[in-house]
């Protein structure tokens, strides 16, 4: 995994709040553990001092010297076992538990010479008797352990179960942030009529309520704005005419000339303007019918033919798709005038290339020329945005060329994304899906 997935795996809301049930839970869980092994400590002490009451009895009970044969009674009805080691004569009432070793035993030795000890979660008691040693052994039930290990598994067993649900439960808690993040992606692609369900309560409906309203208010403003565009483009038509008939009437050549120029500019920027608007409100405005992409590029190169430093074409392919040629061909010219206009004259050529992906077809028109700053290049696809900040007539254009572009592209349902480096130059890809 990429240590960039495994940020982002550790960074999601998501992940903090199971991290943050699973501790909770283990704290909980070792909180509990700790309060057990506190009164089992204290349970523990009353049981080793009634234990060693309970030893002085036994050792009054067995005699002195210590009766085997009472010894055997009592190791039957309380299960110890209970040993007497002498010089002169050893007995044993049974055999020693498994594992049990009083070589490795914790051993605490009472005010009264009493020494007590476990082994293995054995307890025993072992003191000086009759000349002798006498040791008494409390046994575990030897079930205990399996019993122990199959409360453990149950605890594993519940605690995985707890913890799957709240990972369901947390997984539909935040459902409606994947919707809003989906819808962010819609919106900052430019589909500002996508909305996202309002379900649920609470804060996240909230959210969702105030995200939907949110986009209506852009998509209003945007939609104003170009309708505002459009209704001005639409007017100037009407003055630009007349200016131009009254052009023919100017004696001075020189500046018919030149407000000629200006005007014709002036009847550029709003046809521009015009097919922008008319592209981005529908489809419908293309002309839609099979075409074999790779001929028209072909078709295209000559018009650049006296450009320096020139169009030289990479890998292209007879792939057909549904296309408005005209429209695509506007496309294709407008990408290859921007690349030659960026490269120097003696620099490399500019490329033009496709390849076929799967259900795509990408166009890429690439140059090695100077290149756009990274600070612009999230705005280049809005209307009347320069790099050129000194908007120049020598690089030309009124920054509606790509806006028109990915208007063109939308419409036909495909994508247009450049990457570009300065001093490095820059790649624009178009992609067509395959119908």
């Amino acid at each position: 995994m990429k240590p960039r997935r495994v940020k982002r795996l550790f960074g999601s809301v998501f992940t903090r709040l199971l991290l943050a049930t699973l501790a909770a839970g283990l704290a909980i869980t070792f909180t509990v553990i700790a309060g057990f092994m506190i009164i089992r400590l204290h349970t523990e002490n009353d049981f080793k001092r009634n234990l060693l009451f309970y030893t002085e009895y036994l050792v009054e009970d067995l005699g002195d010297p210590p009766d085997e044969h009472r010894a055997q009674e009592i190791a039957r009805r309380t299960g110890m076992v209970i040993r007497f080691d002498h010089p002169e004569h050893s007995w044993q009432t049974g055999p020693l538990p498994r594992f049990f070793n009083f070589g490795r035993a914790w051993i605490h030795q009472d005010a009264s010479g009493m020494q007590m000890g476990s082994s293995k979660g054995h307890h025993f008691i072992r003191l000086s008797h009759a000349g002798g040693e006498l040791i008494f052994i409390a046994t575990r039930d030897p079930h205990h352990s399996d019993e122990a290990i199959w409360i453990l598994t149950a605890m594993a067993v519940a605690m995985g179960a707890i913890l799957g649900l709240a990972y369901f439960y947390i997984r539909r808690i935040l459902k409606p942030l994947h919707a809003l993040k989906a819808g962010v992606d819609e919106v900052g692609a430019g589909r500002l009529s996508h909305r996202i369900p309002e379900a649920g309560h609470g804060e996240l409906r909230d959210l969702a309520e105030a995200f939907n309203a949110m986009a209506e208010r852009l998509n209003r403003l945007l939609h104003s704005k170009e309708q505002l565009l459009l209704d001005v483009s639409h007017e100037l038509r009407s003055p630009i005419t007349r200016l131009k008939v009254q052009l023919e009437f100017l004696e001075d050549a020189d500046a018919r000339e030149s407000l000629r120029s200006d005007l014709a500019e002036m009847e550029a920027m709003v046809a521009t303007l015009l097919e922008s608007a008319r592209l981005r409100h529908t489809a419908a405005a293309l002309s839609l019918k099979s075409v074999s992409m790779g001929d028209l590029i072909r078709s295209l190169i000559p018009e650049f033919k006296d450009r320096r430093p020139g169009v030289e074409p990479g890998p292209l392919v007879d792939v057909p798709v549904n296309a408005d040629p005209e429209k695509m061909r506007s496309v294709l010219r407008n990408l290859l005038d921007n690349a030659l206009k960026h490269t120097p004259d003696d620099g490399p050529a500019v490329s033009i290339s496709m390849a076929h992906r799967q259900d795509r077809l990408e166009i890429v028109v690439e140059d090695r020329g100077e290149g756009i700053p990274a600070a612009a290049l999230p705005h280049l696809f809005e209307p009347f945005y320069r790099p050129d900040i000194s908007r120049s007539r020598k690089t030309g254009g009124y920054g509606l060329g790509l806006s028109l572009c990915k208007a063109i592209v939308d419409a036909h349902g495909g994508s247009i994304d450049l990457v570009s480096t300065p001093g490095e130059g820059t790649r624009v890809t178009v992609g067509l899906l395959l119908r």
